[in-house]
């Protein structure tokens, strides 16, 4: 049903030929991830669109750019310094020239079986969900907007909602930290050439 519902609603262009649930993190992701994907979430430029005036339109977390979708999520300084410390846990190179489509889907890296891909998938949503929520809390509560801080959240908050949702996935901080990719995978990583 989430499928049909997803293929009306959102078009296979935005998000690839996956959907926009994963049982793998808490269902208010899927929910930013559709608002995400259809202009609903409250940047300057969606807040002009509906008639709000605002004083700026700049970018609140950098002040050079217009804030929109894209730009808060990807391009802002501190929010691309993420997406390169989300790369570069997993061990895999940012392409410089990634589409926002592949950011979207989530999808398209490394050779990886599918619950290794949904995993990936999981963190990059999550990645643009906490992003967001860094954001707000910077904007409205003067609270840090740091990289750092962000990627440790995506580590802490995913090892906590993957490891809670999946039986396959066994629970080992020290590997998340360091080889989140192979995590749980004993099958899969020292398969039997016989």
């Amino acid at each position: 049903m989430a499928l049909k519902l997803d293929s009306i609603i959102i078009p296979r262009s935005c998000v690839g030929n996956g959907t926009i649930q994963n049982n793998l993190i808490p269902q208010k992701i899927g929910i930013f991830t559709w608002r995400f994907l259809k202009g609903r979430i409250a940047v300057k430029t969606e807040l002009e669109k509906r008639g709000i005036v605002l004083d700026s339109l700049l970018c609140p977390m950098c002040n050079n750019v217009t804030e929109s979708i894209v730009h808060a999520i990807f391009s802002c300084k501190t929010a691309h310094d993420v997406w390169v410390g989300i790369f570069k846990w997993w061990k895999i190179n940012l392409p410089s020239d990634i589409t926002l489509d592949e950011l979207l889907g989530g999808t398209g890296y490394g050779n990886f079986s599918s619950i290794q891909a949904k995993i990936w998938q999981a963190i990059m949503w999550t990645t643009r969900y906490i992003i967001w929520k860094n954001r707000n809390q910077k904007v409205f509560n003067n609270d840090s907007w740091i990289a750092q801080k962000i990627i440790c959240e995506v580590q802490v908050k995913t090892f906590e909602w993957i490891g809670n949702r999946s039986k396959r996935i066994h629970k080992d901080w020290h590997q998340w930290l360091y080889d989140p990719i192979n995590l749980g995978f004993p099958a899969i990583n020292n398969r039997d050439p016989g």
